[in-house]
């Protein structure tokens, strides 16, 4: 197909891992029916998925605005940023990890109560 010669269709198909992604780690949610019956296992799943589902969100997140920054910069100002290309790749994986992280380190990740959805729980103590 080709699309792997221009950046912005790199970025596309980055973009679209990112999807990918995230819905797989969307449909990792089922598991927590039996939540009841081991508490300790399934809150560390929770842990893991609730990280992967904000790291997903946050990655397709810098990768369109890294598209829209190089489409506007490219089709508007006529200047090609194809030298950034590293910067757009690293900087969208790394960054969406380190603010993941947060949540982990600090704890907060937990399920709801109807234990459907792992979340970021604001008024853990």
């Amino acid at each position: 197909f080709g699309l792997h010669r221009k950046v912005v269709y790199r970025l596309a198909l980055c973009q679209v891992s990112a999807s990918l992604l995230l819905a797989t780690v969307e449909m990792f949610q089922f598991v927590f029916v039996n939540y009841e019956d081991n508490p300790w296992v399934y809150g560390r799943v929770c842990v893991a998925v609730g990280w992967l589902l904000v790291y997903g969100l946050w990655t397709k997140l810098v990768f369109t605005i890294w598209v829209t920054i190089h489409l506007f910069c490219f089709g508007v100002l006529h200047t090609n940023l194809k030298k950034f290309e590293a910067l757009y790749i690293v900087s969208s994986l790394l960054v969406p990890g380190m603010i993941a992280a947060v949540p982990l380190i600090t704890e907060t990740y937990e399920l709801d109560p109807t234990h459907t959805l792992c979340y970021i729980n604001s008024a853990s103590s």
